[in-house]
């Protein structure tokens, strides 16, 4: 049995854990310590199990809670070896301790206990942004966000897959009319952006096999709505693979076995 939890997705923080019944892999850590900590309790995954946090990117709803995050764990950071060179001003502006952080390369795995983790590249403006695939046992576990371009190796992982996590950033349509400037609008829709909609699902309806369940997730709270989503998804994604939308900051939970 293979137990994860959406603590939260969106803007206002971004953090999954993956709990094996022994061990807990972390990937982001966008909330606070308090937020962190309950979350994790309510859904009764110890803390004690965590073995190690990876970050995607350090924007800071990916990585505002590092620092109180280290100060009170022993497990290792791990970031990209090209986020820790091109990020060093930021880092240590965060207040992170450089002796803590692990580096890893683009496609390369990484064993902690029974989990195996392979970092891809995604096209995000932070660099050395990454997705990964998890392995535990025979369950393959896939997570993209922030990122403005589909990877060449995401297919792969993603179809290998029983639980994806897939952002759906925008709606075209809402973004356009929105409140955003043209400059930011030009930001969110461009190469090392966001994904829309429309190239979250269509890449889920490609990729995803059946009986895998999907996590639309990093809806924005302006440019977006659940229903668009689920509506979009409902069309374009065939009977036999789970859908779920995630609200902003809401917490989800669930098993793979």
């Amino acid at each position: 049995m293979l137990k994860y939890l959406i603590l939260s997705s969106g803007s206002c923080g971004n953090s999954y854990a993956f709990y094996d019944g022994r061990s807990t892999i972390l990937v982001d850590m966008g909330l606070t310590r308090s937020g962190y900590i309950k979350r994790m309790e309510a859904h009764e995954i110890p803390t004690e199990s965590v073995k190690a946090l990876f970050v995607t990117h350090l924007h800071p709803d990916h990585a505002k809670g590092i620092k109180p995050f280290l100060r009170a764990e022993s497990a290792p950071l791990y970031i990209s070896d090209i986020s820790k060179e091109c990020n060093s001003d930021l880092i240590k502006k965060m207040g992170i301790d450089s002796l803590r952080i692990n580096t890893f390369k683009m496609n390369e795995s990484i064993q902690i206990d029974d989990f195996t983790i392979t970092a891809f590249r995604t096209y995000h403006d932070s660099a050395g942004s990454a997705g990964f695939y998890i392995e535990n046992g025979s369950k393959g576990i896939f997570l993209m966000t922030d990122t403005g371009q589909i990877p060449v190796a995401a297919s792969q992982f993603a179809s290998a897959s029983d639980l994806l996590f897939i952002e759906t950033n925008y709606d075209l349509n809402m973004l356009k009319c929105g409140p955003y400037s043209k400059k930011l609008q030009s930001r969110i829709t461009g190469g090392f952006g966001h994904l829309s909609n429309e190239e979250g699902v269509l890449f889920a309806k490609k990729n995803a096999k059946r009986k895998s369940h999907v996590y639309f997730i990093h809806v924005s709270e302006n440019n977006n709505d659940v229903k668009i989503i689920q509506s979009l998804a409902r069309e374009e994604i065939e009977s036999g693979i789970f859908v779920t939308v995630c609200e902003r900051g809401q917490s989800y939970c669930g098993e793979i076995e």
